[in-house]
C-alpha cells in the first residue's frame, strides 16, 4: 500500500503520519505483516524444532512430538470416507497449543530485532522497532 492511499487503514494512516511528524527529515518506512491463514500453515517440523532449540524440558518436547507427528485423517461426505490424508501443518486457533504458533514466529521476531539494518522508531529515548500481536506483525 502507498503512503497516503485510501486503502490503507485508519491505524496505518495515523502511525505513518505520526513518523513523518516526529521525523520530518527522514525517509520512513513501515512493514504490515498479516500472515494469511498463518495458524492453519504453521509447519509441524519447524514447530517441533525451534521447541528442541529453546529446549522445554524433554518430557514436553516428546509430547508435542507425539501431538504433532504422523496425523491422518479423512473426510466423510454423504456417507462416503474419503483415503486417509497425511497433516503436516496447522495448529487451530485457540486450541491450548495455539501458543505454539508464537514460539514459532518469535523465530521472525528475533531476527526483525537483531538486525542492525532496520531502525527503529525512537520515542523520548525508547526505541520501538516491532510490535505483533498473534499472526499481525508491525515493524519500522
Amino acid at each position: 500500500k502507498l503512503p497516503n492511499s485510501e486503502d490503507n487503514s485508519p491505524v496505518e494512516q495515523l502511525v505513518f503520519r505520526s513518523c513523518r511528524c516526529l521525523h520530518p527529515e527522514k525517509q520512513v518506512s513501515l512493514v504490515f505483516l498479516d500472515a494469511q491463514k498463518a495458524f492453519d500453515n504453521l509447519n509441524w517440523q519447524f514447530m517441533i524444532q525451534q521447541i528442541y532449540n529453546i529446549n522445554l524440558g524433554t518430557n514436553f518436547e516428546h509430547i508435542i512430538t507425539a501431538i504433532y507427528s504422523k496425523q491422518r485423517a479423512s473426510i466423510v461426505v454423504n456417507r462416503e470416507t474419503t483415503p486417509n490424508t497425511e497433516i503436516g501443518k496447522g495448529v487451530r486457533q485457540g486450541c491450548p497449543l495455539s501458543p505454539l504458533f508464537i514460539l514459532s514466529l518469535e523465530i521472525l521476531h528475533r531476527r526483525i530485532r537483531l538486525n542492525s539494518n532496520i531502525k527503529g522508531l525512537t520515542i523520548k529515548k525508547e526505541e520501538f522497532k516491532l510490535q505483533a500481536f498473534a499472526d499481525d506483525i508491525f515493524y519500522r
